[in-house]
């Protein structure tokens, strides 16, 4: 099978991509989603540094494939830096109607029959 760029796939427990894919990951130490960018067209021990608390997470690419493997960022080691990205959460801020919202949802209703 052809695969497209940015593209995942699991064969087996292993997961395969192709060119650079967001991936998501729980930050073993904070419990938060990390969305990082994992070239899996190079091989090599990739780095992903959660953008909430800092954790390092390991990963090593292979052939194409995310393998079981994990090493140690200490001295000594060369790695690829993964790019993350933080996630917006509406329980964060809550959601909030606007007045104007409410002003049109309130003649919407009117015009159907039903009051709020």
């Amino acid at each position: 099978m052809d695969r497209k760029d940015g593209e995942t796939w699991l064969e087996g427990f292993e997961l395969h991509g192709k060119g650079i894919v967001r991936t998501e990951e729980k930050c073993s130490e904070c419990k938060k989603i990390i969305v990082a960018k994992i070239n899996f067209d190079v091989n090599g021990n990739h780095r992903i540094i959660c953008p909430h608390c800092g954790h390092v997470h390991c990963r090593v690419i292979k052939d194409g494939k995310m393998t079981g493997d994990r090493w140690n960022s200490g001295a000594g080691q060369e790695w690829i830096e993964a790019p993350t990205e933080s996630l917006w959460s509406d329980k964060t801020v809550g959601i909030q109607t606007t007045s104007a919202a409410m002003h049109i949802r309130d003649r919407f209703l009117a015009n159907k029959g039903v009051t709020s």
